[in-house]
């Protein structure tokens, strides 16, 4: 991945959204809001783009036979599109891509409450401590499932597909509290060298081919 270019211009310590919309497109793409702190967010390569999209489609053609089964459900799968943690969208992370509720109306943001799924699509240049940050901030909002596609040292292949459900810790000793009242227990592991496909219930059956997910 890369990062932004050395001549961009410095960002302020707090902005708003309306602020981050007023800069130049080109710099509003890559700055994230946190609680109010603009951070810049790299670009990733092509191989990362072309993983994400096809999650994204394959997780589309399953949301699609769900909503053909059960009538009045509504899915929604897209790539690199803001969902909100606040009311006031000065919070807001960019998953690669994530599976939400149809808004009632077009043009409108999508927050939160809304997002059942997010996921990131992750190579070797990925640093933990980034994603484990950003991870503890989706569990915060009350995203009931994390997943984290990882890429090959080649990025020729997915290598492992990893999916986290949201829960709050439990059974520990009297005394200790969680330092998060909510976070992501690891709950599926998936290989092709292992796995004949991906196959989950939540929130409607997804089988996921790894055909469909190739390079």
């Amino acid at each position: 991945m890369s990062n932004p270019s050395a001549d961009a211009v410095p960002l302020p310590e707090r902005m708003t959204w309306d602020e981050l919309n007023a800069l130049p497109d080109e710099q509003a793409a890559r700055i994230e809001l946190v609680k109010g702190r603009p951070v810049w967010v790299r670009t990733g390569p092509p191989e990362h783009q072309r993983f994400a999209t096809r999650v994204r489609n394959a997780l589309e053609v399953c949301a699609r036979e769900s909503m053909r089964e059960r009538l009045g459900d509504c899915w929604q799968v897209d790539t690199e599109t803001n969902v909100f943690l606040s009311p006031a969208k000065d919070d807001f992370l960019t998953p690669d891509f994530m599976l939400y509720h149809c808004p009632d109306e077009p043009w409108t943001p999508i927050f939160a409450p809304d997002v059942l799924i997010v996921g990131e699509v992750l190579s070797p240049s990925n640093h933990i401590r980034q994603m484990l940050a950003k991870q503890a901030r989706y569990a915060d909002a009350g995203i009931s499932e994390y997943w984290e596609v990882i890429l090959d040292r080649a990025g020729r292949r997915i290598d492992t597909v990893l999916t986290y459900a949201l829960s709050t810790p439990g059974g520990l000793p009297e005394g200790v509290t969680p330092l998060r009242p909510q976070q992501y227990a690891l709950v599926g592991e998936w290989s092709p060298d292992v796995h004949p496909a991906i196959e989950l219930t939540y929130p409607f059956p997804i089988v996921l081919n790894w055909t469909d997910l190739e390079y």
